[in-house]
């Protein structure tokens, strides 16, 4: 009776992620192509924490098969599938969200992709059998889970022996200064933050204790690195929009035209430490976590 009910409460839980990112995926597909030259070089740490090329000499050249969770509309799976391309490596896309697989489906068509598929799938019950896949990578999803330890031991299963899982999270707020400042701000003039929102894209921000959720999923050869890019954007670029709109675009698309220019301003007083030579220059923190199946 108490394991049906856990498993109730889940599927409610998971119900209501689900239907948060149903709301949001038009935001999601209105940023991806304009997104998709920044997305290219972060994924990159992903593509090279896999270790393509050790996996092919593993498996004696064979063709590779890569699952990506949390795909959205197209990243890293993109680039993925770009890197395993001239070797006939085959990407399997996939995203809790149909309207964000349809979105992809559509965008792969319009950059001629075609070693790649798309799914819809929910990362805590993939329905892929064991040992199916090279590498299973996730760009920052994993901590919006509903149970990120289960998705992670998904993850584990899927792995064919020898095979590598990459996770791209996000380091703490505070090494964040744009999420930083997306919080206080939503919160002052619309009372919404990540934690009203139900939203913790910090879960896995401390490297140590996520890569402890690894070893207790079962992999082994766990690694992480940090990264910290800053870009170099016009001042007059209001550069916080996209990540704005895909995080509370159901929220901002009821506000008010005043507090969405007040939203704005408040967004260039609060991060205008960070202008240099008219240029914005605001770091982000991430990190790369890879770990293998034994």
């Amino acid at each position: 009776m108490v394991k049906a009910s856990r498993s109730k409460k889940r599927d409610t839980m998971t119900a209501q992620t689900q239907t948060t990112w149903h709301h949001l995926s038009s935001d999601w597909i209105n940023w991806a192509d304009r997104l998709a030259p920044a997305a290219e070089k972060i994924n990159r740490h992903m593509i090279e924490a896999a270790d393509l090329e050790g996996l092919a000499r593993l498996r004696a050249a064979a063709p590779l098969d890569v699952l990506d969770l949390a795909s959205g509309v197209g990243e890293p799976a993109f680039s993925f599938a770009r890197a395993l391309g001239d070797a006939g490596g085959h990407v399997t896309a996939s995203d809790i969200v149909p309207e964000m697989c349809d979105g992809l489906s559509a965008r792969a068509v319009e950059e001629s992709i075609t070693n790649i598929s798309v799914i819809p799938a929910d990362m805590e019950k993939l329905p892929f059998s064991d040992q199916s896949f090279d590498v299973v990578s996730c760009r920052f999803g994993v901590m919006f889970c509903t149970d990120p330890d289960q998705a992670l031991c998904e993850a584990h299963r899927v792995l064919r022996s020898g095979g590598r899982a990459v996770y791209m999270v996000w380091a703490p707020m505070v090494d964040n200064p744009l999420f930083a400042a997306m919080d206080a701000v939503l919160g002052n003039i619309l009372g919404v933050g990540f934690e009203s929102a139900g939203l913790d894209p910090f879960a896995f921000g401390h490297p140590d204790k996520s890569m402890m959720r690894l070893e207790d999923a079962g992999f082994t050869d766990i690694a992480a690195t940090t990264h910290s890019p800053a870009g170099r954007i016009p001042e007059k670029v209001a550069f916080w929009k996209p990540q704005m709109d895909m995080l509370f675009g159901n929220v901002l698309r009821t506000a008010s035209d005043m507090d969405r220019g007040a939203i704005d301003a408040a967004m260039f007083e609060t991060l205008s430490p960070y202008i240099e030579n008219g240029h914005f220059q605001v770091p982000i923190c991430f990190h790369v976590l890879s770990a293998k199946r034994a």
